[in-house]
């Protein structure tokens, strides 16, 4: 589908958005309207990578997908920090992040020789997309994400982590007398049966929770989501 079409969907479904009434047609219409959004955003690279490629095998570059960052929060903003060497040599313009009101995308062109990209789907809840931007630092991009409901706290970033949380917290009232068993359970569960940006985000939240757990789980445990 054309992404002038895909954009005029999005369009629409905002616009309908504004007249919605119940809250099955509100999240029916956000729901299209975030697949169309996501379509765009994979359209737009698939367009830019074809142009290089296009442009010679001497100018042809990787896109090296990044799933290392770490966050924060303010009342107003959700803040990420992903680390990039150099990345402040970079021009502006080579920079770029596109937002939608539940997801946010990276994209640092030619940096050392290499492209960055770096995807988040399915934030916990809505950000102002006018009002979020990113800094460039030395070595690091600070992206801020602007909330829409100023002073909500996020426990997690994601509405995976989320589900991940209940069906963690859940397992372990059933198994009070095996919570570490109980979590391995679920991670294989939800790992198996997710996509690779499932994955690399169920993998990023056990690593968290096991820091803050430190239930000192050794090799036999899941300290490589890659063994699942």
């Amino acid at each position: 589908m054309p992404v002038e079409q895909l954009k005029a969907e999005v369009a629409e479904c905002t616009a309908l958005l504004e007249l919605a009434k119940t809250a099955r047609v509100k999240s029916a219409l956000t729901q299209a309207k975030a697949e169309a959004e996501r379509e765009i955003i994979n359209l737009e690279i698939k367009a830019r990578l074809a142009a290089e490629r296009k442009a010679g095998p001497e100018n042809k570059r990787y896109l090296h997908e990044l799933t290392d960052y770490g966050w924060d929060q303010s009342a107003k903003f959700i803040k990420l920090f992903i680390t990039l060497p150099g990345v402040q040599n970079c021009a502006e313009e080579a920079v770029t992040v596109h937002y939608t009101e539940n997801s946010m995308q990276l994209y640092v062109s030619d940096l050392n020789g290499k492209d960055f990209g770096l995807t988040v789907n399915n934030l916990l809840y809505a950000i102002d997309v006018e009002k979020s931007y990113r800094k460039l630092k030395t070595d690091m991009v600070a992206i801020y994400l602007k909330k829409v409901e100023e002073g909500k706290n996020w426990d997690v970033l994601t509405s995976i982590q989320k589900r991940l949380k209940q069906k963690e917290d859940n397992e372990l009232s059933k198994n009070s007398e095996n919570p570490e068993g109980a979590l391995v359970n679920i991670m294989k569960k939800m790992y198996n049966s997710g996509d690779s940006k499932t994955k690399q985000l169920i993998a990023k939240a056990w690593t968290e929770s096991q820091d803050k757990a430190r239930f000192g789980m050794d090799n036999s445990g899941l300290s490589r989501m890659d063994d699942l």
